[in-house]
């Protein structure tokens, strides 16, 4: 059946606001609490804790927590809206609203419980500065709507209710769309895509009781009469439900695609990149390996050359943002595939593979800037001795405008209970990342305007693993001159 909530929401979001216009906020502070029911604190950045009152205005640096039954809802500054749901700890860890995308902050921490939120002006104008923090991922906005509330056994829930998210943790990062939701299991593994809703209860009113003034017990007390039972509601039948047909594959013909694997015949590595330009056909083939579909993503019918696997699915996969978006990354692997050229297939083995829409040469950063990327996602690396965990890493990108420029990439791995922290050096040439170390193989591609984002595979021997290949995705955290 067709689910309608995303407009439902949208119409509570305009009832919200005319129901609670817009307030005057003291000078300094983050919000005002204008709707409390039940057992709600605040604990404010004194340490001192005090009940919260409908009114009260809140800081950058308090908590809300909320009893059993206990709710609460906050309008911050900027008009955005939050409503907490019973045994919530919920804290406004750094709020600034200047009117100022670089200045402006919205992060939270949700600890415990559950929450509903519609972003307001800060996450428009900057949504990179809008984040909501959990024990196991982190949740940034590319939309206005979504709830979130931890599970009985610890895991968390998301859903996005309007527009779109990006939830990410130390395993990777998934893009919701509206209506979809994610489970987040712990802090190391990536978010699972799920078709259950966060969990985010609304209490039942408390039962009364009707005391009888001349009703008395055996012993002369009043006696509790409880109140009589609701009506029956009468029995309806729903519909049938309607069955509706899968949307058709959509075709982008704009993916970069970088692929790193291993040939059996000879135990050699190697990374090979192909872009959408210069008559070089595009390879969106590599996702006819099931089960990954990047919401529908399909090849193009002038394929030249494809990679897919075969005889096993994909270990594992990840994503930044929805295959629309310009800065789009989507990464995963193999273990077993093929690569086909002009109908021609060859076996292929540990693939990793990383797929993007390169950033347009006029976007690219001028030359003499510097960018500092940290580590986003990546998948398990693979090598004659094993398997082994990608855990972190970061670059420095030098860029070089028409020019050649250069990179300098950490990558740190864990291979036998052990962390090896190897480094590499890669070439930029445009928006395209190619390998310059001797022994290292290498290739990627630069995403977004500024070159927000960079993906890559790579091949390249670590001390006890021998040769390994992998993918590894990047995020820009910042732009300018190189310190002098």
């Amino acid at each position: 059946m067709k689910q309608t909530f995303p407009f439902q929401r949208a119409a509570l979001a305009m009832v919200v606001a005319a129901v609670f216009p817009a307030q005057a906020f003291a000078a300094g502070s983050a919000g005002v609490a204008q709707f409390i029911a039940g057992d709600v604190n605040v604990l404010r950045a004194n340490g001192k804790t005090e009940t919260l009152a409908k009114g009260k205005a809140l800081e950058s640096g308090e908590s809300i927590l909320t009893g059993n039954g206990g709710r609460a809802q906050v309008r911050f500054t900027d008009g955005g809206l939050v409503s907490l749901q019973p045994n919530t700890e919920f804290k406004i860890a750094n709020y600034v609203d200047e009117a100022d995308p670089k200045q402006d902050r919205f992060l939270v921490d949700l600890l415990r419980g559950s929450m509903r939120a519609i972003t307001g002006l800060i996450g428009k104008r900057n949504r990179e500065n809008y984040k909501v923090t959990t024990t196991t991922a982190t949740i940034g906005i590319r939309g206005s709507g979504f709830s979130v509330g931890y599970n009985p056994d610890g895991s968390l829930g998301i859903t996005t209710e309007l527009d779109a998210i990006e939830v990410c943790n130390a395993g990777g990062c998934v893009g919701l769309t509206a209506g979809e939701s994610v489970r987040v299991i712990n802090s190391s593994q990536a978010p699972e895509r799920t078709n259950v809703r966060a969990n985010v209860p609304t209490p039942a009113p408390a039962q009364e009781v009707v005391v009888a003034g001349n009703q008395t017990t055996t012993d002369g007390k009043p006696s509790v009469v409880p109140p009589p039972p609701p009506p029956e509601k009468p029995v309806v039948t729903p519909p049938p439900a309607v069955v509706e047909k899968p949307p058709a594959k959509q075709i982008y013909t704009d993916l970069a695609v970088g692929v790193a694997f291993t040939d059996p015949a000879t135990s050699n590595a190697a990374a090979e990149s192909y872009h959408p330009d210069a008559n070089i056909a595009v390879l969106a083939g590599i996702l006819s390996g099931k089960p990954v579909d990047f919401s529908s993503l399909d090849k193009a019918s002038n394929v030249l050359t494809e990679f897919r696997s075969t005889g096993s699915a994909q270990v594992e996969t990840g994503t930044l943002g929805a295959p629309a978006d310009a800065d789009f990354i989507g990464w995963g692997s193999w273990v077993t595939g093929e690569k086909v050229v002009a109908g021609v297939a060859t076996a292929i083995e540990s693939a990793h593979f990383v797929m993007g829409r390169p950033t347009p040469t006029a976007q690219m950063p001028a030359s003499g800037l510097q960018g500092i990327y940290e580590f986003a996602g990546g998948t398990a690396y693979s090598s004659m001795h094993g398997a082994g965990q990608l855990v972190g890493g970061a670059m420095t990108a030098n860029f070089g405008g028409a020019s050649q420029g250069y990179a300098n990439v950490d990558l740190t791995t864990r291979f036998g209970g052990t962390d090896y922290t190897t480094s590499l050096s890669i070439d930029i040439n445009g928006s395209k990342i190619t390998s310059s170390t001797a022994g290292v193989s290498a290739a990627g591609f630069f995403t977004g305007s500024n070159a927000s984002r960079a993906a890559m595979v790579y091949s390249k021997p670590i001390d006890n693993a021998g040769q390994v290949s992998g993918a590894a995705v990047f995020r820009q955290t910042s732009l300018g001159s190189p310190p002098s």
